[in-house]
């Protein structure tokens, strides 16, 4: 780009997604888009914002800031606070040994008493869902070209959660500008987001203050618990949080006006897919907006 200059789309669209990582229900939403590059290498892409610092051809990097998403019971918002929602959300769950956690331990007697017993069967979660308001996040991006228009990209944040010391690391391989027919292109994605324990509990554990009931179930003469069941707390490990798969599709109308229209899904794995919080492992959001480019 000559220097001074800059490259913007700006426009408004609609997004389609499950109303939290994991949930069962969707939520329509009005989505701005934005994207702003400049000569000296600074740029604005959605809700993250760098600088690129590399001159070398085929070799990109450089700081990183994003913010991170609320998640709440009505749906994953910027605008949702750090409130409890109302109660009566309810998870199931086979408790694995080892799951009790320190804290819940240090809670009650019990807990420790029957945690061997629990292990291995599953049980009915009633639960407060903790809302997380939005975070920013700060860390760096690494993007390397492995040919034309194919380039493997890396981002590592931290900042999110409750306590702000989620660390994640997103890894994807993105093939650009796949041209279908005359101004209009196709870019698909295939990566994976991996969290620390901060960050994976923060998002899929649950606190001991959080539960209100767990209940037993019956699964047969060999297995199961019919007695109550103590109070306890899930962590998520961390390490894999989710693999995904993207499609974008970019409408050239004019030489000015671009409908952009985008679908991905998203698998949650390991202790996020078998979180009492999570409703639904395999969830799909689709977008579509329409841009003008200044």
């Amino acid at each position: 780009m000559p220097d001074g200059s800059y490259d913007m789309y700006a426009g408004l669209g609609v997004r389609s997604a499950p109303n939290y990582e994991g949930g069962n229900d969707r939520k329509v939403r009005a989505m701005p888009v934005l994207q702003v590059g400049w000569s000296n290498g600074v740029f604005i892409s959605g809700m993250s914002a760098g600088w690129h610092l590399s001159a070398t051809p085929g070799v990109e990097y450089g700081p990183l800031l994003s913010l991170h998403g609320g998640r709440g019971k009505d749906g994953s918002s910027l605008l949702d606070t750090a409130d409890k929602s109302d109660v009566g959300n309810m998870g199931i769950i086979t408790l694995p040994p080892g799951l009790i956690s320190a804290e819940a331990s240090a809670a009650t007697d019990a807990i420790a008493v029957g945690a061997a017993s629990m292990a291995g069967s599953r049980y009915k979660v009633y639960y407060h869902l903790r809302n997380i308001g939005a975070r920013a996040e700060g860390g760096f991006f690494f993007n390397y070209y492995l040919a034309d228009r194919l380039r493997l990209t890396n981002s590592v944040l931290y900042g999110a959660g409750e306590d702000r010391h989620g660390l994640r690391w997103i890894a994807e391989l993105q093939r650009g500008a796949i041209e279908l027919a005359p101004h209009h292109t196709l870019s698909l994605t295939a990566g994976m987001t991996v969290g620390n324990r901060t960050y994976n509990t923060g998002y899929f554990g649950l606190r001991t203050e959080d539960v209100l009931q767990v209940t037993p179930i019956v699964m047969g003469a060999a297995g199961g618990k019919t007695g109550a069941a103590p109070v306890w707390a899930y962590a998520a490990a961390g390490g894999v949080k989710d693999i995904h798969l993207g499609a974008r599709w970019n409408w050239a109308l004019s030489p000015s006006w671009l409908l952009t229209t985008n679908v991905q899904i998203t698998q949650l794995r390991g202790g996020a897919k078998h979180s009492p919080l999570t409703d639904r492992a395999t969830g799909v959001s689709v977008s579509t907006a329409l841009a003008y480019r200044f």
